[in-house]
């Protein structure tokens, strides 16, 4: 059986962080009133899944997840040779950041001329990545994630990415990435999140990127409400379902 320990010396507290409690998708890790820390829920530690979202987002190391062998999951990354966040399990939440100026490789492809098909006339066209931080999808990231700092941030709409063809280099360079969607998320927790992200690493300008299409518009509002009162620059960009900037 997995095990999760709090090392209640460490521990923030809840009131003063609480991150953990926030990520635990089981609802493991619970406040504890006595103390004032965060402790293990001992009817529920038998659904802890070991992918350790809860150790990624922990500022002071007080988690340890320890696995069926009485390794810890850290132990584990290492000899597999990961080298993620501070929980090292999950490579799908563990913070990272992607320095493209350290890569030179660009990625070629062959696309046919969309005003030549019948022609069959080609181009050849250097595509470069411009994504910056791993992960990218909002439930994902943590807000003290390093590359959070000073940035500009792109909250982008799910589908937009897939839409908008020029996505890497029109929208996406130069900024950090987090993605969602209002209609398919569970978004309850968004607008704190986004919130605590820009209030806690100096973020003065955030651009928002959805679909033409009127589920998406609460993604806008959703980021409008989060960042009431702070002084952000928010800039919209929306997407027509054809592929081109509308607004």
């Amino acid at each position: 059986m997995i095990e999760i320990i709090v090392n209640q010396d460490k521990c923030l507290g809840y009131k003063e962080c609480g991150l953990c409690v926030n990520i635990c998708e089981e609802s493991i890790l619970v406040p504890d009133e006595e103390t004032g820390k965060v402790k293990v829920d001992q009817d529920k530690k038998v659904n802890c899944d070991g992918l350790g979202n809860c150790l990624d987002v922990c500022p002071v190391d007080a988690l340890t997840i320890i696995c069926d062998d009485g390794k810890s999951a850290c132990e584990h990354a290492t000899s597999e040779g990961h080298s993620h966040g501070k929980g090292c399990s999950c490579p799908s939440s563990a913070p990272m950041s992607l320095d493209r100026t350290k890569r030179a490789e660009t990625l070629s492809h062959r696309i046919t001329s969309t005003d030549n098909k019948e022609s069959g006339n080609t181009c050849e066209c250097n595509i470069e990545p411009k994504l910056a931080n791993w992960p990218v999808q909002l439930h994902l990231l943590s807000e003290n994630a390093p590359y959070l700092k000073d940035a500009h941030l792109l909250v982008a709409a799910d589908c937009v990415p897939f839409t908008y063809a020029d996505f890497h280099n029109k929208l996406l360079d130069g900024k950090i990435l987090a993605i969602g969607c209002p209609k398919l998320d569970e978004i309850s927790d968004y607008e704190r999140k986004i919130r605590a992200m820009v209030e806690k690493n100096n973020i003065k300008k955030v651009t928002v990127a959805i679909m033409e299409v009127p589920c998406c518009s609460s993604m806008y509002s959703l980021v409008k409400n989060a960042l009431e009162g702070l002084d952000v620059e928010i800039n919209k960009i929306v997407i027509a379902i054809n592929g081109s900037i509308k607004e």
